[in-house]
């Protein structure tokens, strides 16, 4: 069961290889995005420092890291749009120990048909993208498919 239309921009990744990229992250190192599932479930997080609801997502996230990845779980954050300073002051101001990639350019836009963010991207365990959403959702497992 799908938990997103395909209507929504987003409906033709379903089903399809998740789309990767290399890009820097807040912390200075540079890595591929899905590289760094290391084979496991994921969810893409897109966000931005601006957006109030990455904000309540990235809360969230943030207080929920250790049970999602208990699940087997790995978050992946890509900043859109921003720079590296943007996001490590937005992480210190929030007291948050978070690395994030940083798509500058907003690359990562267009290959994954981004309307807004935040935008989540459930990609399972084989690098297949099995769901997208605006919002965190509490049965995150569930947005895997089975």
């Amino acid at each position: 069961m799908s938990h997103v239309s395909d209507d929504t921009a987003q409906g033709p990744l379903i089903g399809k290889p998740a789309p990767d990229a290399i890009l820097t992250r807040s912390d200075g190192t540079t890595a591929s995005i899905l590289g760094s599932r290391q084979g496991q479930k994921a969810v893409l997080v897109f966000w931005a420092t601006w957006c109030p609801h990455c904000y309540q997502d990235l809360g969230y996230i943030y207080n929920n890291l250790a049970a999602i990845e208990q699940k087997g779980i790995k978050v992946i954050l890509v900043d859109i749009g921003e720079t590296k300073e943007d996001v490590q002051e937005y992480f210190y101001r929030r007291q948050m120990k978070l690395t994030s990639f940083i798509d500058v350019d907003s690359i990562m836009q267009g290959t994954y048909k981004l309307v807004g963010v935040p935008t989540l991207i459930f990609i399972d365990d084989k690098g297949i993208v099995r769901n997208v959403t605006h919002v965190f959702p509490s049965d995150f497992v569930s947005y895997f498919g089975s």
